[in-house]
C-alpha cells in the first residue's frame, strides 16, 4: 500500500539502515496537523528541536516513569512506517493509518519506538557521555 516499510510486524535485520525520507515525514506531520489540530498544533515540528531524523547508531536515553533510577537506552538503526491496527467502527487516529517509528536496538533486540517520542520534549533524548 505505501511501500515495503509499512508493517505491523516487529522489525527485522533487513530493516536496519533504511530510513524514511524527511519529505514524507513532513507530509505526514502536515496531515496530522489537519487531522488532530489540538495535538499537532502549527508550532509542532515533526523533529521537535532537532534538524532532522536521528542518524544511524544515535544513542537515545529515556527514563521509565520519569524515574532517573530507571534509565532506558536504545540505538537508532533505521525508521519505517507502522500501520495502525484496524478495528470495526473505529476511525484511524493517524494520517494515512500509519505512524513513523524508529527501528532501535534495546538490550540486543530490534524493536521500535514512535519517531515522535524521540523528538518531543520529555521523550527520548540523545545520550551524551559526560
Amino acid at each position: 500500500m505505501f511501500g515495503m516499510q509499512d508493517d505491523q510486524a516487529d522489525p527485522c535485520k533487513e530493516d536496519v539502515g533504511i530510513f524514511l525520507t524527511n519529505e514524507t515525514l513532513h507530509d505526514w506531520n502536515r496531515k496530522m496537523q489537519k487531522k488532530c489540530p489540538e495535538v499537532f498544533t502549527p508550532d509542532v515540528k515533526i523533529f521537535g528541536q532537532d534538524s532532522g531524523q536521528h542518524p544511524f547508531d544515535t544513542k537515545l536515553l529515556a527514563y521509565f516513569d520519569d524515574d532517573p533510577n530507571k534509565p532506558m537506552r536504545c540505538v537508532v538503526k533505521g525508521s519505517r512506517w507502522v500501520l495502525e491496527p484496524k478495528y470495526p467502527g473505529v476511525n484511524s487516529m493517524c494520517a494515512d493509518s500509519r505512524e513513523p517509528n524508529y527501528i532501535v536496538l534495546i538490550n540486543g533486540e530490534l524493536t521500535q519506538i514512535a519517531l515522535t517520542s524521540a523528538h518531543e520534549e520529555g521523550g527520548w533524548k540523545i545520550e551524551t557521555i559526560a
